[in-house]
């Protein structure tokens, strides 16, 4: 099931979108196309994910009546402030309880791993963010579908399992939860019943695949709590645009 074509780009494009609302202030346009065919697409997917289904209607209960363009500065008080923003969506944070610490440096150390680099752009933010996850996963997708034989499709599989198990499945539910729940998410209460469903679909497809074991974000913050502050490499930081590729794949 998971070599099926069909499937990949489904689930690249439900990556796409979550890159694009919440990578940085959604635009304006975007979100209002999100409206085209919104409720034939809150009905079918919804069969795969009840949850999925109630965040597209979520939207369209928001777009009804508010402008799209409001979404933004939605966007910079749930994320950036000016005050304690709403949510800190870094998986440092989610496991260690501060930025830039062991979690990213295993992060960083997958992008190592299979040949990705950063583009340096305007702000400087660290690879384990939300959105540059779903953005590997993203291009991960890619080359599955780029690939030209069976062994290349099962190694970029085996590479989203291992991404997904070690590091997005075990601290994005609990992120795409406290989004729902925001102080300021209005919109964005959809966007987190989005992704929260969709990652319990990506949970359930890759269930026989990778790590045998999803870590429980309990777990993982005991694990890392114990630590003390991180003192390893964290090689140096900045903020992608988008990944590339540093060598050929």
């Amino acid at each position: 099931m998971l070599g099926d074509k069909d499937l990949a780009i489904y689930r690249q494009k439900y990556y796409s979108l979550l890159v694009r609302l919440l990578w940085k202030e959604p635009e304006p346009e975007y979100v209002a196309s999100l409206r085209e065919g919104l409720a034939e697409r809150a009905e079918s997917d919804g069969e795969l994910s009840p949850l999925i289904g109630e965040g597209w209607r979520a939207i369209d209960r928001y777009l009804d009546k508010n402008d799209p363009a409001e979404v933004a500065d939605e966007y910079t008080q749930m994320y950036l402030g000016p005050h304690l923003p709403d949510v800190t969506p870094y998986e440092s944070y989610y496991l260690a309880g501060s930025m830039y610490q062991a979690p990213l440096a295993a992060v960083r150390g997958f992008l190592q791993e299979i040949g990705l680099e950063q583009k340096k752009g305007e702000f400087s933010e660290p690879e384990d963010m939300l959105a540059f996850e779903l953005e590997i996963m993203n291009w991960i997708i890619s080359k599955q579908l780029a690939a030209d034989s069976i062994k290349g499709e099962e190694n970029w599989l085996d590479l989203q399992a291992n991404f997904l198990k070690r590091h997005l499945l075990v601290w994005g539910p609990t992120c795409a939860g406290d989004i729902e729940k925001a102080k300021h998410a209005k919109f964005f209460k959809g966007v987190g019943k989005l992704l929260r469903g969709f990652l319990e679909v990506e949970r359930q497809l890759f269930q026989d695949r990778g790590p045998e074991k999803i870590e429980s974000i309990a777990d993982a913050r005991e694990r890392f709590g114990g630590k003390g502050k991180w003192t390893g490499p964290l090689f140096e930081p900045a903020m992608p645009d988008k990944l590339t590729e540093k060598i050929e794949n």
